[in-house]
């Protein structure tokens, strides 16, 4: 909140009016929180986004979420305010961290595991996997179009996530979790969320709702792309108050996407604490 505020002293030092722009340059967080910025200033000005990671270019800067944290909760305080556009370049890539570019290979397989069976065979093709790592550009337009045409598909039936768009967050209700829980920086997001698919599968194996055939290849997938799958010790009782004050709950009932399959996901709100919590002891 302190940064979004410096932004507005710069609004109005520079003077921006409701016929102005502001661009967002950076990562997931510069792009949210000037998104943020330009939905509140004046009641709501245009920004256009250029992610400069991966987990940016195909997630955050697409969708039109715009948010800050609140120490009860990851993004608790936004908007849905759309980019006038979006630019992408890859070459932003060759300087990024190995680190930021593996937990931006989280939400790729996300897209994989929810919507895009294709997507998660080609991730899974060892010649791709070794051109990814590689930063070869041919390879990473191909994931950034692919994850890219699955988000806007989902966002443009569902903009303001009433229903269909919740499943865009496989992973991150017990990614928040941990990112919360753990202190922001000691997990980066796409890592968090790396964690949060990993037991969101354990839960739909337990559920019968996918095979262990197909939670051994998600491990497997995120393993190789060098995210974490170990499972951080977290109080029980904190856990779930953070889960009751996460957006995708409604009428007091916990929310959880879980797979079905490689490339389908559904919502249940039926999964009792036990099933989860065991998992953090």
């Amino acid at each position: 909140m302190e940064t979004l505020s410096e932004i507005y002293n710069f609004a109005f030092e520079f003077g921006l009016e409701r016929n102005s722009l502001i661009i967002a340059l950076g990562g997931g967080i510069v792009g949210d929180i000037t998104g943020l910025a330009a939905a509140t200033w004046l009641r709501g000005i245009e920004y256009i986004q250029i992610p400069t990671t991966l987990l940016s270019m195909v997630d955050s800067s697409v969708g039109g979420k715009t948010a800050v944290n609140h120490p009860k909760g990851k993004n608790l305080i936004g908007a849905f305010h759309q980019p006038k556009a979006v630019f992408i370049d890859p070459e932003t890539l060759q300087t990024l961290p190995k680190r930021e570019f593996n937990a931006g290979m989280a939400e790729v397989i996300k897209y994989g595991v929810i919507k895009d069976k294709e997507l998660f065979e080609f991730l899974e093709n060892e010649n791709n996997k070794n051109k990814l790592i590689n930063l070869d550009n041919e390879c990473l337009i191909k994931i950034i179009n692919s994850s890219i045409k699955t988000k806007s598909h989902i966002v443009s039936k569902d903009e303001q996530e009433h229903g269909i768009r919740a499943i865009l967050n496989y992973g991150h209700s017990f990614g928040h979790v941990i990112e919360n829980l753990c202190g922001y920086g000691e997990f980066l997001h796409g890592e968090a969320i790396s964690i949060g698919m990993k037991i969101a599968g354990e839960i739909a194996l337990e559920k019968g709702l996918w095979s262990n055939e197909e939670l051994i290849r998600q491990d497997n997938l995120l393993k190789s792309y060098s995210l974490p799958n170990k499972i951080p010790k977290i109080n029980k009782k904190e856990i779930i108050t953070i889960l009751m004050g996460d957006k995708k709950v409604r009428d007091g009932k916990m929310r959880f996407v879980l797979p079905k399959g490689i490339g389908e996901v559904d919502i249940y709100d039926d999964i009792v604490d036990s099933l989860f919590l065991k998992y953090f002891s």
